[in-house]
């Protein structure tokens, strides 16, 4: 019968059995060569917002085709637990060197890579592992930038400070903290005179709560950014003129406390009054002192104002008060800062 010869099935599987690698009997298949994949992730120590990359040497294969999958784990997933964060897959046309997409980091910590190559006919899967010290990168916190200044308007002062080059989803998160150091304390050796903090959301500016200084001297804010999980800290320091200011003293400037009468006989009544108050509160309070007495030391009687920025209390000498030159005292904030100092009142028996 004439016509196209055929090929047994014989035939054909002896040929099937040589393509894969020479006759091995007929029946038998050869084994698939066995791959290795070296595994070098890119540079650690960069900054959040890096692009970062795998690479793979992928040998021991018979011209393998196919392809390497990539997946990254992290950050700070030390067993590749989960679902990775990122895969991609690059095609396979022999050995050699293959890379991964780029990945942008949005966190700082250690991220895994874990590649992977899918074998074909004549080449089996290959692997590397999680814990493979070549496949971890480190990203750093993002390095941030902080730019502060000094406001002096009497009778306060403020401290504001600029962030800037923070991320995240919002921006840098976290704590601000004011510290006003003086008077005359230059290298912010004693401990500060005033702490004040505030929220940080996002880069911007951020401005302290006010306060009043009463002291001659020269004063110095320090402002200083706390960081985040992804942003590192930033401050200014003490040595910053920008934050630097000088009060030339005299109590502040427009507010005042008198007494009425200024001479009063023993167990008599002053009334105290007060006006000006830039930053009232309700712990403002009034001292009657002896002459001479230190602010922190002995008061003869004392109240608190009402909280507003002028007003009067009555206060009543004791009557075991020895004859002597007092005067009235105005403090800020449950403290003994000064704000105002009266005239003399003296007090006969």
């Amino acid at each position: 019968m004439g016509g196209r010869p055929s090929r047994s099935v014989s035939s054909l599987a002896t040929l099937a059995i040589v393509v894969l690698g020479g006759v091995a009997g007929e029946g038998t298949a050869a084994a698939a060569a066995q791959t290795s994949l070296y595994n070098q992730a890119s540079a650690s120590g960069y900054q959040v917002g890096v692009n970062i990359f795998d690479s793979a040497q992928l040998s021991g294969g018979v011209n393998p085709t196919g392809s390497i999958t990539f997946t990254l784990f992290g950050p700070d997933n030390a067993t590749c637990a989960g679902s990775p964060i990122f895969t991609t897959t690059t095609t396979v046309n022999g050995n050699g060197y293959y890379t991964s997409s780029r990945f942008t980091t949005k966190a700082a910590g250690t991220y895994r890579w874990i590649a992977v190559y899918g074998g074909d006919l004549l080449n089996g899967a290959s692997s590397s592992v999680c814990s493979d010290p070549n496949a971890a990168v480190s990203v750093a916190k993002r390095a941030t930038s902080l730019s502060a200044s000094a406001g002096w308007t009497s009778p306060s002062t403020t401290e504001t400070a600029v962030l800037t080059s923070g991320v995240g989803p919002n921006g840098p998160t976290g704590t601000m903290t004011y510290k006003l150091y003086g008077p005359d304390d230059s290298t912010c050796a004693r401990a500060p005179l005033y702490t004040t903090t505030r929220s940080v959301v996002g880069n911007g500016t951020y401005q302290s709560a006010a306060y009043s200084v009463t002291t001659a001297g020269t004063y110095q804010w320090v402002a200083m950014y706390g960081g985040d999980a992804n942003n590192a800290g930033a401050g200014s320091t003490c040595s910053d003129a920008a934050s630097r200011f000088s009060f030339a003293g005299g109590g502040i400037a427009g507010t005042a406390v008198s007494g009425s009468p200024t001479a009063v006989a023993r167990g008599g009544t002053v009334t105290a009054s007060w006006s000006a108050v830039a930053l009232p509160t309700s712990t403002d309070w009034i001292g009657l002192y002896r002459s001479g007495t230190a602010d922190g030391g002995a008061v003869v009687v004392w109240k608190y104002t009402t909280g507003a920025a002028s007003g009067s209390v009555a206060l009543k000498f004791p009557w075991a008060t020895t004859a002597g030159t007092f005067e009235l005292r105005l403090m800020a904030n449950g403290t003994t800062r000064r704000l105002a100092t009266s005239a003399p009142i003296t007090m006969v028996w």
